[in-house]
């Protein structure tokens, strides 16, 4: 595994690097430290009516006011 590490005011950090390219973004699996999942969260795609890649996803995103679900989604 490649970790990317980084130091910022004196604490090591990793970098975990996502690649985008027209509009597709995918994750440089090398940088993912053993452990972590990564979900990407294309709200382009999701206002097309694709769904979120997990219910965690969108709880995270709804409960930090990123996505607010239409109306009609709720009922």
């Amino acid at each position: 595994m490649l970790l990317r590490q980084i130091e910022i005011g004196g604490v090591e950090m990793q970098k975990i690097f996502v690649a985008v390219s027209g509009g597709c973004a995918s994750v440089l699996e090398d940088t993912v430290p053993q452990g972590f999942a990564v979900e990407v969260i294309d709200f382009d795609n999701i206002g097309a009516g694709d769904p979120f890649p997990s219910d965690e996803a969108r709880e995270f995103c709804t409960a930090r006011g990123l996505y607010e679900p239409h109306r009609a989604a709720l009922r």
